[in-house]
C-alpha cells in the first residue's frame, strides 16, 4: 500500500471514523482529552417527558411520614422522548446514556380536608431510592385545598437508572389521600457522561 497522507484523500477513499459502526443513530464523537474518544448523545438529544392533565384518582399517601411513588394509576401520558425511555403506566422514565440531566417537575394536587399546616414534600427517586433533595407545600386552610408545587435541578445518572418522583406526607397527611390535577415529569440531557 502506498504512503499516502489522510489529508490528501479524495472520493471513495475517505472512510468513516473509527468505531461509526456500533455509534447509534444521532451519535456524535466526543474526545476524552486524552487522543481518543467515544460516540456519545450530544447535550439535548436524549429527553423524555410524562404528564398528568385533568388527573381524577386519588392517591393514598403512606402512613408515618413514608415516601412513596407518585404514580397515580392510569393518569400518567407520555409526551416527546429520544433516546429515554418513558414508561406512563409506572410513572418512570429509563435513562439511556449516563450523564448529568436537568430535572424539571410540577404539579397541581387537591388534598384531604385535614389540618392547617398539613405538608407534602415530593422528591426525585434513582431506582427506587428518594433523593434528600425535595420540594413542598403547606395547606392555609382546615378544608380541602388545592395546591401547587414545583422544583427543577441537576442530577447525575447512569445508564439504565430508572427516575421517577415520589411523594411523602407529615404528621398529619400521612395516610390520607391527594388527588393529582396537573403534572409534569421531565428529564434533559446536558453533558454526557466520557466513560
Amino acid at each position: 500500500m502506498a504512503n499516502v497522507q489522510h489529508s490528501e484523500l479524495t472520493g471513495d477513499q475517505v472512510h468513516e471514523p473509527k468505531g461509526i459502526a456500533t455509534a447509534e443513530l444521532g451519535q456524535v464523537y466526543i474526545a476524552n482529552g486524552s487522543n481518543s474518544g467515544v460516540w456519545k448523545f450530544p447535550s439535548g438529544f436524549a429527553y423524555g417527558e410524562l404528564f398528568i392533565t385533568e388527573g381524577a384518582t386519588p392517591q393514598t399517601l403512606l402512613a408515618a411520614s413514608a415516601s412513596n411513588k407518585l404514580n397515580p394509576t392510569g393518569e400518567w401520558t407520555r409526551n416527546g422522548n429520544s433516546n429515554i425511555t418513558v414508561t406512563p403506566a409506572d410513572g418512570t422514565l429509563t435513562i439511556l446514556q449516563g450523564g448529568e440531566y436537568s430535572l424539571t417537575f410540577y404539579t397541581t394536587f387537591t388534598t384531604a380536608s385535614i389540618a392547617s399546616g398539613s405538608e407534602y414534600r415530593f422528591y426525585y427517586a434513582v431506582n427506587g431510592v428518594h433523593s434528600t433533595r425535595n420540594t413542598f407545600v403547606r395547606k392555609t386552610t382546615n378544608g380541602v385545598e388545592t395546591l401547587h408545587c414545583s422544583a427543577s435541578g441537576l442530577a447525575t445518572f447512569a445508564t439504565n437508572d430508572v427516575v421517577s418522583m415520589y411523594v411523602k406526607g407529615g404528621t398529619t397527611s400521612s395516610g390520607t389521600a391527594i388527588t393529582i390535577v396537573e403534572a409534569g415529569f421531565n428529564c434533559i440531557l446536558i453533558q454526557p457522561d466520557l466513560l
